[in-house]
């Protein structure tokens, strides 16, 4: 920053409370004008279920990829360490319970944060991190700068408490065949053997049409069947790891949490498709994810 625009932004508060803001996680994601994805679609739901997050952009776009006209910019990479840098001097990365991170936008970010994840991991002071490693699906490859693969391998992945593929970035991660359920599970457990605790692989092929997700420790396995609905927009999987890592934070088991955020996701693709939208309606998924009724139950595999 410079120090004329310092000097109009930095002034004294005559009247301001002595205790800092609680934050319950650090979400560090892409952001939009228009639509749901990335922190655009994470954010809203994490303040209708109660969790103070602070947001983090990677990206300012007008809106998702998916149309004919993309504006906006992916930040740079000493933006996004600025903004990273920031938070840790108002002290919200040692008060943070969780950190969750989405898309990057450039290897360079990618690697700006992860140098920023090993610093505090280094210091003793890194939130418990759920890793979303967004790299792409099956119906559109890879949309992510080759080198951010590596990135998650090799610098992400060890420092994860939980990551959330779907099945292509599973098998994109695992180097192995990982669409159907099968072959999903062995790809799981063997993405295990890299640091992480849990993983969460959604959008696995199942029978007859459904689709499977499924949450694999160290010592057990969970299978989750629902519906696949023929609709197709962004922001799902947000949504999802959004669902997920609220209800961790309010201490429910995983195939718990795990439960409620698919029904949330699906509540809010049943939405979408009702109202005939072009964008994911991220406002119907609280609701449903907070019923006590279990709609699509976790058996143990």
């Amino acid at each position: 920053m410079s120090d004329a625009l310092e000097s109009h932004l930095v002034h004294e508060r005559g009247n301001r409370p002595p205790l800092p803001a609680p934050v319950d996680l650090v979400s560090v994601q892409s952001q939009l004008a228009y639509g749901h994805a990335g922190n655009s679609a994470a954010i809203p739901v994490l303040r209708m279920l109660g969790v103070r997050v602070a947001g983090v952009p990677t990206t300012l776009l007008s809106n998702t990829p998916f149309y004919a006209t993309l504006r906006g910019k992916v930040l740079p990479a000493e933006w996004l360490a600025d903004l990273l840098r920031g938070l840790d001097e108002r002290g919200v990365s040692r008060r943070a319970s969780m950190l969750l991170s989405g898309y990057f936008g450039s290897v360079a970010n990618g690697e700006a944060f992860a140098g920023w994840l090993e610093a505090h991991r280094d210091a003793g002071t890194a939130p418990r991190y759920l890793l979303d490693p967004v790299i792409g699906d099956t119906h559109t490859g890879a949309y992510v700068e080759p080198g951010l693969e590596t990135v998650f391998a090799e610098r992400l992945l060890p420092l994860a408490w939980m990551v959330t593929p779907n099945a292509f970035e599973l098998g994109r991660l695992t180097g192995r065949a990982a669409l159907q359920e099968a072959d999903a599970l062995v790809a799981a457990r063997a993405l295990l053997e890299r640091g992480p605790e849990w993983v969460l692989a959604h959008s696995v092929a199942g029978e007859g049409g459904d689709l499977v997700t499924l949450l694999v420790g160290r010592d057990a396995a969970w299978r989750i069947r629902s519906p696949r609905l023929d609709v197709d927009v962004a922001g799902t999987g947000d949504v999802l790891a959004a669902l997920l890592a609220t209800f961790l934070l309010r201490g429910e088991p995983p195939q718990r949490a795990a439960e409620r955020a698919l029904a949330g996701v699906h509540a809010a693709l049943e939405s979408t498709l009702a109202n005939g939208w072009e964008e994911l309606d991220v406002l119907a998924a609280p609701a449903a994810a907070l019923a006590d009724v279990v709609r699509f139950q976790a058996v143990p595999v």
